[in-house]
């Protein structure tokens, strides 16, 4: 936020927090199929790698919850 000179960009009390919320050890697996662009094009099909999101929470509102990541129910 500070590069693109636009708010936000803090997690400060009352201001504007958009975040990711990381779980470092959960393995995912990659799957063409699965992804959600319409483009089903990716070098990384059937790689499992270690770190996945657990939750986004955009404007104070919980928008995702990785169901598969153990933990991430909290933000529901």
């Amino acid at each position: 936020a500070r590069i693109l000179n636009i708010p936000g960009g803090t997690l400060t009390e009352g201001g504007a927090a958009d975040i990711t919320v990381i779980a470092p050890e959960a393995q995912v697996t990659i799957r063409a199929a699965a992804l959600k662009s319409k483009s089903k094009n990716t070098p990384f099909d059937g790689w499992t790698l270690t770190g996945a999101p657990a939750a986004t929470i955009v404007g104070g509102k919980t928008v995702f919850v990785n169901d598969s990541v153990t933990g991430a129910e909290r933000f529901r």
